[in-house]
């Protein structure tokens, strides 16, 4: 009688769509769980649960699906708790799937599914909801309800009573500023949740923000244990991290809005809300109340080419309450940085706040804005808000100019040959880099016939402050007796050169020639 009465509840927790027909090819030859009765009251335990399916598609090569595990709800038709997907593919064995037998024709599986020891009451009932199967050919098969009834596809499981909901121990918002722009469009708020629940443990729950003239947003999110979505699934024994989404219609009023509350669901369907730990209120704008225009950049280009350079970044503010208290700016480049000063109200009534660009940063691209009012009203700009854009980009200064040798000396212009080893010859030469400095250099020792004898290159420091730089060559410690000339090549920093000397442009007081001599 009690086996009866099992089953009867099993195929009433089934009856859930109407059974529609099966496509042709694919089908559910057997599927039955090792035992029908499990004790898990003092630890969890294995059963095995078995598949085979059928293709009649002699042309069939490759089979895969998914077996969907639930626990049975109150009512018939209903399950609680977090769904288990258990995937399984042909030849394959995986995440706790064995592939026992078989081809794409008739292939059968097995999974020991590990029944949870803890339920609503003093027993639950574990059933297949559903079952999903495809071949390489296009063939399809998804089974749900009544459609799997005939196998009786339950396990029923005396179980530890779990009365007790999750607990959460924070929630934040995920991102580093508490501001996001709204405007004409849906946006989404992103959050994490800590979770515990060391139990059934947690199942879903809801978030829930308050906002302006007593409006409200909810976020609803939900574990699972899809090796495929790590977004919600235990990190521990008993706890769970969670991170969902919360959407924002287009609209929605501006200002503070604060997580209020927080409904938790366990594993058996135990509930509870919450006043969630302290957590920081985002600001939602759409730039409607306070806003800002015409962003300029004073200088702009900026000459950082040798050291540090600044500028000030401006704007035209409206609807200001109790003026600008705060302006925070971001660039695409740690190469500029807003500096420590705050907003300054200019002489024309502009905003403007000081920012540090670093030596040889190339440009910087503002990619974020906040500005706040004394009154707490937000406008935000910028790509990374999906806010109107600044449109502003802080420059280095071009160079057109490359270096320039007004004057150049050799020391030593005679050694002898046994002296040359030991001889460093040093060129010295007056510079003139108006913009970008010189930092590389080349240089080449060339016989009577043109042909080059020594040569070296790499960066230098660049010329000193009276426009003096020196390169220091060598000589070959087999070189033959003979008089010879240096050329050579200076860089700067923006990439031009200039060549002198030998294949170069001419020295005002002549080539640089040193003498070798026999001893």
């Amino acid at each position: 009688m009690a086996l009866i009465m099992a089953t009867c509840v099993a195929a009433s927790t089934l009856a859930a769509p109407p059974a529609t027909a099966q496509p042709s090819g694919l089908s559910l030859k057997s599927l039955s769980f090792a035992s029908k009765r499990v004790d898990v009251r003092e630890q969890s335990v294995a059963v095995t649960l078995t598949w085979t399916v059928r293709n009649t598609n002699p042309e069939a090569e490759y089979l895969s699906g998914s077996v969907r595990l639930r626990m049975a709800g109150s009512t018939p038709g209903t399950y609680v708790g977090t769904t288990r997907d258990i995937n399984f593919w042909l030849y394959t064995s995986w995440e706790g799937v064995r592939h026992v037998s078989g081809n794409a024709q008739e292939s059968t599986y097995e999974y020991d599914f590990a029944v949870p020891r803890y339920g609503k009451t003093t027993s639950a009932l574990w059933v297949v909801a559903g079952f999903n199967a495809s071949d390489d050919k296009g063939a399809t098969l998804s089974l749900e309800g009544a459609q799997l009834a005939r196998h009786r596809p339950w396990l029923k499981a005396q179980t530890a009573v779990d009365s007790t909901p999750p607990v959460i121990d924070s929630i934040e918002i995920t991102g580093s500023f508490p501001y996001a722009y709204v405007g004409d469009r849906s946006i989404s708020l992103g959050y994490r949740a800590g979770l515990r629940d060391s139990q059934a443990g947690f199942w879903k729950g809801t978030l829930r923000l308050a906002g302006p003239n007593g409006q409200v947003l909810t976020a609803p999110f939900e574990a699972n244990l899809s090796v495929f979505d790590t977004s919600c699934r235990p990190s521990g024994f008993s706890e769970m991290s969670c991170q969902f989404l919360l959407d924002v219609p287009a609209g929605t009023t501006s200002g503070a809005w604060q997580v209020v509350e927080v409904t938790l669901v366990d594993n058996v369907d135990n509930q509870t809300t919450v006043v969630p730990p302290d957590t920081a209120p985002i600001t939602l704008t759409s730039n409607e109340v306070v806003s800002a225009a015409n962003f300029t950049a004073t200088p702009n280009p900026v000459n950082n080419w040798t050291q540090n350079a600044t500028t000030r970044l401006r704007m035209d503010v409206t609807g200001a309450q109790n003026g600008v208290g705060t302006v925070q700016l971001d660039f695409d480049t740690p190469g500029c940085r807003q500096d420590n000063a705050g907003p300054v109200v200019d002489p024309d009534g502009g905003i403007s706040v000081g920012v540090l660009v670093s030596r040889n940063t190339a440009e910087c691209v503002v990619t974020r804005l906040i500005m706040v009012d004394g009154a707490g009203n937000a406008a935000v700009y910028g790509d990374l808000f999906g806010a109107p854009d600044p449109g502003l980009t802080i420059n280095r200064l071009p160079n057109t100019t490359p270096p320039a040798v007004s004057a150049a000396t050799l020391t030593p212009t005679t050694v002898t040959r046994s002296e040359a080893p030991n001889v460093w010859p040093t060129l010295t030469m007056q510079v003139t880099a108006p913009i970008a400095p010189v930092n590389q250099y080349a240089l080449y020792l060339y016989d009577a016939a043109g042909n080059i004898v020594a040569q070296q290159s790499g960066g230098t420091s660049g010329a000193g402050p009276d426009g003096t730089l020196r390169l220091y060559g060598y000589l070959p410690y087999d070189i033959a007796a003979g008089t010879y000339s240096y050329g050579f090549t200076l860089y700067d920093a923006s990439g031009l050169r200039s060549s002198y000397g030998v294949n170069g442009q001419p020295l005002a007081g002549g080539p640089l020639e040193i003498t070798v001599t026999d001893d």
